[in-house]
């Protein structure tokens, strides 16, 4: 049995209001569960009241176990301070492939695998390259 944490939808329409659930990856989303674990509303209201509020000894309890969270879930434990950043991709153009390089969440820029700076190339005077690493004797 995989267990997954994920939002169960209740309220009216248009003010939807969520709870986080620990269930049964075959379950449907609003079915059977094994535990609520807390909740999040998207629209807090006039009064401002909690957005989200979890338990936190039992989210930890059962990503112990390993419980798999799902993606808005996921974004739901990196503003609470449980998980690290998921990894962003980055978008090629809107409903387009997705590119696969990753994203540094902070600045939203692509990040670049870094080159070894101790590798030079030197060229000799017939046009060959020659590649002059750490070993090599000049």
């Amino acid at each position: 049995m995989v267990v997954r944490l994920r939002l169960s939808r209740f309220g009216c329409r248009n003010k939807p209001f969520y709870r986080v659930m620990a269930a049964d990856s075959r379950s449907p989303r609003d079915g059977k569960h094994l535990e609520v674990l807390g909740y999040y509303n998207p629209l807090p209201g006039q009064d401002d009241g909690k957005r989200m509020g979890l338990n936190f000894d039992r989210v930890k309890y059962w990503l112990s176990v390993g419980a798999q969270p799902s993606e808005p879930v996921q974004r739901l434990l990196f503003r609470a301070g449980l998980l690290p950043p998921p990894p962003m991709l980055a978008m090629g153009r809107k409903g387009g492939p997705r590119d696969t390089r990753s994203v540094d969440p902070m600045t939203g820029r692509v990040m670049t695998p870094e080159k070894p700076n101790n590798v030079k190339l030197e060229v000799d005077t017939e046009g060959d390259e020659v590649d002059q690493g750490e070993n090599s004797k000049s």
